[in-house]
């Protein structure tokens, strides 16, 4: 009898495959999923750099508590669990990722820049930069399909990355507005 994780495996695998191929077959596609892959994480770190440019450090410091609660619970889940990245798992089906040379975290899930990615954009989104956390809710989405695309994750652990990204979004914009209240 076939479990639900094994179905889940299934289709994670079958869905991880799809963008993988897709990847390889579209030549434009691979420059896109290249570059939002390498340095998709770039463009949200430039953001923070974006708001100190604005003057609005209440909000760079919103940004910079998600960051810290991401890599924090990054590093409590990589010590529990330890999932193989995909080319690891299927070395003879996908010989290497297509970023190569890349380091890479230990774990494959969560996906530590898709957790990152979606933990700043929605901090900065709730703290009321609307249009500039819309831009980084799509820039985090097209840094996990990406992440997919060239052989570094599957979609479970993408969709993790996203869940616990928007999590530690929403703590950290709770504890800022929790401690401005004291602040004035």
């Amino acid at each position: 009898m076939e479990t639900y994780f094994d179905k889940m495996r299934f289709w994670d695998y079958h869905i991880y495959l799809y963008f993988y191929r897709l990847e390889i077959d579209h030549h434009f596609l691979s420059y896109i999923f290249f570059f939002f892959s390498k340095y998709g994480i770039v463009l949200i770190i430039l953001s923070s750099v974006y708001l100190i440019w604005r003057g609005t450090i209440k909000a760079f410091f919103c940004a910079f508590i998600a960051l810290s609660i991401a890599a924090l619970a990054d590093f409590v889940i990589s010590i529990f669990w330890r999932r193989p990245h995909p080319f690891e798992s299927h070395f003879g089906e996908v010989i290497q990722p297509i970023i190569d040379g890349m380091k890479l975290s230990a774990s494959s899930f969560p996906s530590a820049h898709t957790y990152v990615a979606f933990a700043v954009a929605t901090s900065i989104f709730l703290y009321g930069h609307k249009r500039l956390g819309l831009a980084l809710f799509v820039i985090a989405l097209m840094i996990g399909v990406s992440r997919i695309a060239t052989g570094l994750h599957y979609p479970t652990d993408i969709v993790a990355g996203a869940f616990f990204g928007i999590l530690s979004g929403i703590l950290s914009y709770l504890i800022i507005s929790k401690a401005q209240k004291n602040w004035r």
